[in-house]
């Protein structure tokens, strides 16, 4: 298990939980890479597991990466975290990973 830590900038208007929220609920229908299973998991449309997100005090967002196999849990962190930067890196200030 690997444990992502999105700590937004202080001048944000929106979080970043909302960001990906907004940007899922735009891309819907097969031009995603990740789609929500409930209001808190994401799973990848290619590969097995899932990402619980949540949200801290602070608006910190936290996802926890989670696999059957360490390849597939491998492949779903990267493809995250291209995903988390690619649509929200304008709103975040520091990324860290905690592995568990």
């Amino acid at each position: 298990m690997k444990l992502i830590q999105a700590n937004p900038k202080t001048d944000n208007e929106q979080t970043i939980l909302s960001a990906l929220n907004a940007k899922e609920r735009s891309l819907r229908g097969g031009a995603t890479s990740f789609s929500k299973d409930g209001k808190s998991k994401w799973k990848h449309v290619k590969f097995n597991g899932w990402v619980t997100v949540t949200i801290a005090a602070e608006n910190i967002l936290f996802a926890k990466v989670q696999a059957k196999s360490p390849t597939e849990e491998a492949k779903i962190f990267e493809a995250f975290i291209g995903y988390l930067t690619r649509h929200c890196g304008s709103l975040i200030d520091t990324l860290t990973i905690y592995y568990r």
